[in-house]
């Protein structure tokens, strides 16, 4: 695997993790979780954008573009935005799965 892109995955992937933690648990889980968290994400949120067969991001960037002038590549904010969402996912499912747990067992 290419370096650049190994760099770019875990880096969209920590902050991708990052704002799903404080959306949904208000909280920081530290730079791997985050960035494990939002690589995960990215799976879950590709697979949930390519069945409703949306491009997230892709108005951000060309708002972007013409506003400031800035060229940002397509999927980088889409990749963001895919993995948050993925990640937020994972979340709300995991926290729901734990609570329902631990109210079992006490």
């Amino acid at each position: 695997m290419d370096p650049m892109k190994l760099a770019l995955m875990v880096g969209v992937g920590a902050i991708a993790g990052t704002i799903a933690a404080r959306v949904a648990k208000g909280d920081n889980f530290g730079f791997i979780i985050n960035a494990l968290l939002g690589i995960g994400g990215a799976i879950v949120g590709g697979y949930i954008f390519n069945f409703l067969g949306l491009t997230p991001g892709q108005g951000i960037v060309k708002m972007i573009s013409e506003t400031f002038g800035v060229d940002l590549p397509l999927n980088f904010v889409g990749m963001i935005v895919s993995a948050t969402v993925g990640a937020i996912v994972i979340l709300v499912i995991s926290s729901f799965v734990l609570g329902r747990r631990r109210k079992n067992t006490v």
